[in-house]
């Protein structure tokens, strides 16, 4: 009788487990699809969970593994979004890969805050530290994962901006989170480890987050007065 319970138990528990990560796995395509967020909370809890099974429910759907961690990062950019356009530049980072480097880059690696650019003009790293700066960020390039932990225990920023990798970026965005420092991110387009390709406009307009979107829009939706006739 003992030994039935616990496998009646066992099977629900297990249809119910499936049955949550298909629902995910679906709201989460829909996400990714249509940029429409449905039970976002539900969605983190399971991609952190259940993060390997849901890759390869995917998998065997025939999505992708990738399409477990653009869930991750937009789930994340959506619920932080608000908070991290509430902090001020000053007190966030931004970090990008050496990767976007151009092939002749004549920058080199220093240890205490990466790769410093030259703003060669040979990449677009130039003009995103430029409006990094001109905007107030910490503005970071980094050879890999465990530079970003060593800034952020260096720096302590509040808030950080970050771009790589899906993977890769997925699991960043969930390390800084569990330290309490607020995260966007911008996946690169085109993955690999020389000259990539990120989304340049996507970028910049996340760096704004709270600091010039307010600005653009009411511009945007204003119109000039009539001059008034005597």
């Amino acid at each position: 009788m003992f030994y039935e319970l616990v496998g009646k138990i066992s099977a629900i528990l297990f249809l119910s487990i499936a049955a949550l990560l298909l629902i995910s796995l679906g709201l989460g395509v829909f996400l990714v699809k249509r940029h429409r967020v449905i039970l976002p909370k539900l969605l983190l809890f399971t991609v952190d969970t259940f993060y390997l099974h849901l890759k390869k429910l995917a998998k065997k759907f025939g999505l992708g593994e990738r399409i477990v961690d653009q869930i991750g990062i937009e789930v994340r950019n959506h619920l932080n979004r608000e908070s991290f356009s509430r902090i001020a530049a000053q007190d966030r980072i931004i970090v990008v890969p050496q990767c976007l480097r151009h092939a002749k880059c004549p920058a080199r690696l220093d240890s205490k805050v990466g790769i410093a650019c030259k703003a060669c003009g040979l990449c677009i790293i130039g003009e995103l530290k430029a409006e990094a700066e001109r905007l107030g960020y910490g503005f970071y390039i980094v050879p890999g994962g465990r530079f970003v932990e060593r800034i952020v225990r260096s720096v302590k920023p509040k808030a950080a901006l970050g771009v790589a990798c899906s993977k890769d970026l997925n699991m960043a965005m969930h390390d800084l989170s569990r330290v309490r420092c607020i995260v966007q991110g911008v996946p690169l387009m085109r993955d690999g480890c020389f000259q990539t390709e990120v989304d340049l406009k996507e970028l910049l307009r996340r760096m704004k987050l709270g600091i010039e979107e307010g600005v653009e829009e009411v511009g945007r939706n204003c119109t000039p007065a009539e001059p008034q006739r005597g």
